[in-house]
């Protein structure tokens, strides 16, 4: 590492950096005094959690630029928390105080939480527990420069959100861009209607299983929001949404992202969208139903400029569908054909042939690898994401050539196909030097990976649920794979202490490991922190339980044993390049 370059050009590296995963940073600021002070400066997000909050105070001081507080895994004072945080004097940009089992109290006493968060832009508070109207009336009067909202699925039952609630939060943020309202099951009409009259700046609105929400304040959305980009709502075709009506779309001249999945689809209002000649980059249709290949045809046909399709679960897609409606997809990025059972390797290697602008492809639970595909590609597709999971039929065969013609894929997920062995993960190892993640989780027919004679150094994430993978593979894995920062062993039953070792002492920059259901011995958990600084979380094997005093032990070296793999596998799926909520809606 060139430790002479100047100042400016480690402060954009680092930045990029804390964009990806700001706990790449940790392991850069031990370089040098220069990189620990530009490391510190550029650090713009901050997880609270139980572990973290002894030393909130040093960590506040030590940031003085963070942007976004998150809080997750915590179960202390969350008022007295945010009054420390206000306190700091930082400039929040954005609070996350979501799955937290109250909404806080921002309008205390001292009024200092309120009064150093108010310029604060986003709120998240996505399933919150006993979240009600008042708190929605105290986000209103607390936060009057809110652009983004998150109120999805409180943690309540009933709902204790109304219309009445809604109606003042909206009257009191005028410059509100975008909201999230899914889950809000006793909102009605009102609800729609006041946050488009009152906010006019609204560009995007998402409103998922909100049942009393009608296609009359739909309509009226998308006519009066005249800034609209983005509306994501579910259960057209179902009442009270039975349909829109033609005109519905006329006046939405900015839309460039609608998702309509979970929906019951006729070919009349594909058409209606269709004609009404929005400016869309990015449609979802993932899990709709009722209509057909004409319909689908005639909407793609008009809107050659997509970049972004989800046809998650349309059944009656064949791979002669797929060759026609593939000369429409000339600026696919993204595409997502998960679950359309009908599908093979046809479709894919036509996708990828004819989208020469794809990056990222999801074709989960087809019938890839049964087809009969002879013809030779003279390509080689720059898709870096992709997720081929539950593909029963999938053969090493078609791995090998997969990798032969997509050689820049960074991430690739095979889980839960059986047919696949080691030989196929040989050959996307060999061809494809850019990766960065694997999954092969419960993929039956790996016995071992055999010996490998070359690195791969840029690996960080690998799962590996439920092989038959054992301490030989993971000897090798600890020689080739020395940058591995995530590896997922649940279910590795062959796995011993042995094994885990030589991991943890070989690969340095290791972070998190999950050892559930695995041989592992109750006596390493200690020698595994001192062997690897940069362990962060260790998820056990069943029935262990840490004793007091190891778990002292072990957060005074910044390292947590959980018996929740969760957050795990979200930092995986981070690597993966995967940022949505789940697969479907991606």
């Amino acid at each position: 590492m060139d430790i002479h370059l100047p100042e400016e050009c480690w402060e954009l590296i680092c930045k990029a950096m804390e964009e990806d995963d700001h706990r790449f940073l940790e392991s850069v600021s031990v370089v040098s005094t220069l990189l620990l002070s530009i490391t510190n400066r550029v650090r713009s997000t901050f997880v609270i959690t139980d572990r973290t909050l002894p030393s909130l105070d040093r960590h506040l001081l030590r940031f003085p630029n963070l942007k976004r507080i998150r809080f997750f895994d915590f179960h202390h004072d969350l008022n007295s928390t945010l009054l420390q945080v206000s306190r700091s004097g930082l400039d929040l940009e954005s609070v996350d105080v979501s799955q937290m089992r109250c909404f806080p109290d921002f309008e205390s006493k001292s009024g200092t939480t309120t009064m150093m968060m108010m310029k604060m832009k986003e709120l998240k508070c996505s399933r919150v527990g006993a979240f009600q109207d008042s708190n929605l009336v105290s986000i209103g009067e607390s936060f009057p420069f809110l652009e983004k909202l998150d109120i999805s699925y409180p943690n309540s039952i009933p709902s204790q959100v109304s219309d009445s609630g809604v109606i003042s939060l909206s009257s009191n943020l005028k410059g509100l861009l975008k909201i999230n309202i899914s889950g809000n099951s006793f909102i009605t009409d009102k609800s729609l209607i006041a946050l488009s009259r009152n906010c006019l700046l609204l560009r995007e609105i998402i409103i998922r299983d909100c049942d009393f929400i009608s296609s009359d304040s739909i309509k009226f959305l998308l006519h009066n929001s005249r800034n609209l980009e983005s509306l994501a709502i579910n259960g057209i075709g179902l009442r009270p949404r039975e349909s829109l009506p033609s005109d519905a779309f006329r006046f939405a001249r900015r839309l460039v992202d609608l998702d309509l999945s979970d929906s019951f689809l006729f070919d009349e209002l594909l058409c209606f969208i269709a004609d009404a000649k929005l400016p869309l980059k990015k449609l979802l249709l993932s899990n709709c139903q009722g209509f057909t290949f004409d319909g689908l045809s005639y909407l793609l046909s008009k809107y050659q400029t997509l970049l972004h399709l989800n046809l998650n679960g349309a059944n009656f897609l064949s791979d002669n569908m797929i060759v026609k409606l593939a000369m429409f997809f000339p600026r696919l990025t993204f595409v997502n054909l998960s679950f359309c059972s009908k599908l093979t390797g046809l479709s894919f290697f036509t996708i990828i042939e004819r989208c020469v602008s794809l990056r990222c492809m999801i074709m989960e639970g087809t019938n890839f690898g049964v087809e009969d595909y002879d013809k030779e590609l003279d390509i080689k597709s720059r898709i870096k994401f992709l997720y081929l999971s539950r593909n029963h039929n999938l053969r090493d065969e078609c791995l090998e050539r997969i990798s032969r013609h997509c050689p820049f894929i960074e991430s690739l997920a095979v889980a839960q196909c059986p047919g696949i062995t080691r030989d196929g993960i040989l050959h996307v190892w060999r061809n494809c030097g850019d990766l960065r993640s694997l999954d092969i989780s419960r993929c039956t027919g790996i016995r071992s990976l055999g010996v490998v004679d070359f690195e791969l150094p840029k690996l960080e994430s690998l799962r590996a649920c439920g092989t038959w993978i054992d301490d030989q593979a993971l000897d090798m894995i600890s020689k080739r794979c020395r940058g591995l920062l995530h590896l997922d062993l649940q279910g590795c039953l062959n796995v011993s202490s042995k094994g885990v070792r030589e991991v943890v002492q070989r690969c340095i920059r290791l972070r998190e490991i999950n050892l559930k259901y695995c041989e592992a011995d109750d006596g390493i958990f200690t020698w595994m922190v001192f062997a690897n600084p940069s362990l962060r979380k260790i998820v056990p094997p069943c029935g262990f339980s840490p004793t007091e005093k190891l778990q002292n032990f072990l957060l005074r070296h910044g390292c947590v044993i959980s018996h929740d793999s969760s957050e795990l596998l979200s930092i995986a799926y981070r690597v993966n390049g995967r940022d949505d909520d789940t697969l479907t809606r991606l």
